[in-house]
């Protein structure tokens, strides 16, 4: 074992001493060198940034108090989207050697996004890491905070079978697919959110969010538990993780991370509330998206609800799987015959086959 491997006895001794509510164990991470640790981080974040960003953070925060006063905010005392009516987490990936943390997060908000608004929480999708981090900018030696959400925004990334992740810098030009332009999933803009009240507000209203934490070394070592930092574990960088959910009951933040599945709980972890040295409450912003969803067929749908007002041009569906769709004005179809179509269908207990986004449905087909 390399000689600046983690040392859980001492990890596990000042939790005890210190009682704090987490369980350490040795794993892949504990064991490796201390840069080679470091590498499995990748924020790249300067004592300037720091400062600009807890700057702004505060000024958003005294925007929301305003909201929160007008009564705004109304977030349940718990929200776990792996168990919200469906899972609509995707499964933990592992970053490796490298310090592609940004990418990873930023691919795992958008996919739980995507599967959100197209309300199918089993729905397939795995979005490529390497392009994000790649293509967009970023390296094995960092990245910033919401470089992958302004790239998500300008470029997009492809699905992982296009540019399939390695953990070591990747040439974008010769490791993506030919036909790329055609496979990008983009997000038309992110949120950032400050208080508590608001950034719960936003898991329960938005789905899993985008955030930045400062890591100490004993988080290496998280098995099981609500995670408290040690006094005196050294800073070893800053990281990019996701926000799934939170417990008001356990005063913490559930965390999905990007070591794969063999750190903590099964690569979860349980963040406790206001730990101002982490950084996660105190100085930066958690991010919401909102995924830009193609048009796409869906086939044997099953109209649950028609609904229209005096307007013939406002008329929507509710599709079970996909949610409610508005009927595109100047459908091919035309709105009024496409309505009278899918509340044929409702009517008639008959299926239908759907040319849809996220927000619109433009062609519908009787089965």
């Amino acid at each position: 074992m390399a000689t600046d491997s983690l040392n859980i006895a001492s990890i596990a001794a000042a939790i005890e001493e210190e009682n704090l509510p987490w369980t350490p164990e040795e794993n892949e991470l504990t064991a490796l060198p201390e840069a080679e640790r470091n590498n499995r981080l990748g924020v790249l974040v300067t004592n300037a940034d720091l400062a600009r960003m807890e700057q702004a953070t505060q000024r958003l925060a005294a925007q929301e108090q305003t909201r929160l006063a007008a009564g705004e905010f109304a977030a349940p005392t718990a929200v776990d989207w792996r168990n919200n009516n469906g899972n609509w987490v995707t499964p933990v990936q592992n970053q490796g050697n490298c310090g592609s943390c940004v990418s990873f997060c930023s691919c795992a908000v958008i996919e739980s996004a995507v599967r959100i608004k197209l309300g199918q929480p089993n729905y397939a999708i795995d979005l490529s890491e390497a392009f994000l981090q790649f293509c967009g900018g970023g390296s094995c030696a960092g990245w910033g905070l919401t470089s992958g959400l302004d790239f998500a925004q300008s470029t997009g990334t492809t699905d992982e079978a296009c540019m399939p992740y390695q953990a070591t810098n990747m040439d974008c030009a010769s490791s993506r697919c030919a036909d790329w332009q055609s496979r990008l999933t983009k997000i038309s803009s992110y949120t950032g959110y400050a208080t508590m009240d608001a950034r719960k507000d936003a898991i329960a209203t938005h789905g899993p969010l985008l955030a930045g934490m400062r890591v100490y070394n004993d988080f290496f070592a998280y098995k099981s538990g609500v995670y408290v930092a040690s006094i005196g574990s050294g800073i070893a960088g800053y990281h990019c993780i996701t926000i799934v959910g939170y417990s008001d009951t356990e005063q913490c933040w559930i965390l999905k991370n990007s070591w794969g599945t063999n750190w903590g709980d099964a690569g979860f972890v349980k963040i406790r509330y206001n730990q101002p040295d982490l950084l996660l409450d105190s100085s930066w912003q958690f991010y919401s998206v909102v995924p830009v969803i193609g048009f796409a067929w869906h086939g044997n749908v099953v109209v649950g609800q028609v609904y229209s007002s005096h307007h013939s041009q406002n008329a929507w569906v509710y599709l079970n799987g996909l949610g409610w769709r508005r009927i595109q004005s100047g459908a091919a179809d035309g709105v009024t015959n496409m309505f009278a179509l899918l509340t044929e269908a409702r009517a008639n207990g008959k299926n239908v086959t759907v040319y849809a986004d996220g927000n619109y449905v433009t062609q519908a087909y009787l089965l």
